[in-house]
């Protein structure tokens, strides 16, 4: 299927800026490799592959493509720069690449070990060899442990916080908290539960069908910030506790503790 124009804009920016002969393939992600895109919500996830090791003036010239894109657009276009031999292999092993997340660009690492299983599930090709012919590592076991292992540290920490958070916050702020915080924890227990990755809108679709109904006002209302539609809640409070106690609470189902 076509990509959505937003989409197919800024990869069209990307290669036409880039270094002349460097970048052999650009290959999407994350939710537009499942077909979703909503303006104004998504990002675009990227894994470019490179020719070759970027040597210290390329770098700068990746940076500075990077900077140009976020000076034209204000759709994150986040991602890493790698070579296509490095998909063969674990990417836990991987050594820092070039990387940029929110226009912010480093030598760093994203999370690579989702981006290797979504590129070979449900990778789209722009440019380059067709991402069905790559090799790319992946183990379910694996992807599942580190799943689990992210509930276990990152979400129970945000649970925690969500918890003394106070619903006199910028508005802005508690609702980007219940979007965030209710699709994404549901989308790893999706994950843990079905073997399946899935977007944060299927993670939300999924949550209404899986959780029990006492949840299903909190799920409702984080779709609807990310799609539209009327406000489940007319108390900032209200939603925070709920917010707080359903991340608690798949955190705890996903990994089997309180």
């Amino acid at each position: 299927m076509p990509l959505p124009a937003p989409v197919a804009d800024v990869c069209a920016r990307f290669l036409d800026l880039a270094p002349e002969g460097l970048i052999t393939g650009l290959y999407l992600t994350g939710g537009t490799g499942f077909g979703e895109w909503i303006d104004g919500r998504s990002d675009i996830d990227f894994v470019a592959t490179l020719a070759h090791r970027p040597n210290d003036q390329e770098v700068e010239q990746l940076q500075a493509l990077h900077a140009r894109l976020a000076a034209t657009s204000r759709i994150d276009f986040d991602g890493m720069h790698i070579l296509a031999s490095d998909l063969v292999s674990d990417p836990r092993d991987l050594a820092p690449v070039p990387v940029v997340l929110h226009h912010q660009f480093q030598i760093g690492h994203l999370d690579q070990l989702v981006a290797w299983h979504e590129l070979a599930w449900h990778g789209v090709t722009v440019s380059g060899p067709d991402v069905s012919t790559l090799d790319v590592w992946t183990d379910r076991q694996v992807l599942r442990n580190h799943t689990v292992d992210n509930l276990d540290t990152y979400w129970r920490d945000t649970a925690e916080r969500l918890s003394g958070s106070s619903p006199e916050e910028p508005a802005e702020t508690l609702d980007e908290a219940c979007t965030w915080c209710v699709l994404g924890v549901a989308r790893l227990h999706h994950l843990i539960v079905t073997g399946a990755m899935t977007t944060k809108s299927g993670a939300g679709r999924w949550a209404l069908s899986h959780y029990d109904g006492r949840w299903h006002r909190v799920i409702r209302e984080a779709l609807r910030l990310r799609e539209g539609g009327q406000a489940e809640y007319d108390d900032p409070a209200s939603r925070l506790r709920d917010t707080a106690a359903f991340t608690a609470y798949v955190v705890a189902a996903g990994t089997d503790r309180p």
